[in-house]
């Protein structure tokens, strides 16, 4: 990955695309991009094999969303990072496959209401790598409320309509979100000890 970014990094800094003042936000922002590509791509191919595309999009937009307006635990390395996502997306498609249609209403219910609380009681989580001023923590606590309800609406809507496995998907991304959010805390509580 490092070679392909300083590849880019060159040409865009020979066609003044780039300078040496922004190099280091630009050629951050290409890993991010290139990151999420890849990440995404291996998330659609493995919906293409698990035969779960409707139920994986419906997660991953909904799980971008909360995770890009609540935070919470980051991996350490580009490599954790991709395979923490496959692991997160393998238990989602899992969940969506085992739990079984009269069940699947309390599931949802259940994570619905086990991710929001999470979500109201920790949300936003910084980190200790780029902490949240004062301001930016109000204005990521009202994203973080108002996405977890809107999410809440969608995921009960869904429900009501008899699309119980797309509800699970969704109810799964704010579960799954409120968790990363309890570990970011964790996590940068033992920081600050260290």
């Amino acid at each position: 990955m490092n070679k392909l970014l300083d590849a880019i990094m060159s040409k865009l800094l020979q066609r003044g695309f780039a300078t040496d003042e922004n190099a280091e936000i630009v050629r951050y922002g290409l890993e991010l991009i290139i990151m999420k590509t890849i990440i995404t791509s291996a998330m659609i191919a493995m919906a293409i094999a698990m035969n779960s595309v409707p139920e994986v999009l419906v997660f991953m937009a909904v799980y971008s969303v909360l995770r890009s307006n609540c935070g919470g635990y980051h991996s350490r390395s580009r490599i954790a990072c991709f395979f923490s996502s496959l692991i997160i997306l393998t238990a989602v498609i899992a969940a969506v496959k085992l739990i079984h249609c009269r069940g699947d209403v309390f599931c949802i219910a259940a994570f619905l209401c086990t991710g929001l609380a999470l979500i109201i009681a920790l949300a936003p989580v910084d980190t200790q790598t780029k902490p949240f001023d004062s301001v930016e923590r109000v204005v990521f606590r009202k994203r973080s409320l108002i996405t977890a309800f809107i999410v809440l609406f969608i995921s009960a809507s869904l429900a009501l309509l008899g699309l119980h496995k797309l509800a699970l998907s969704a109810s799964c991304a704010i579960l799954i979100t409120g968790i990363m959010l309890a570990a970011g805390r964790l996590t940068n509580k033992k920081g600050a000890v260290t």
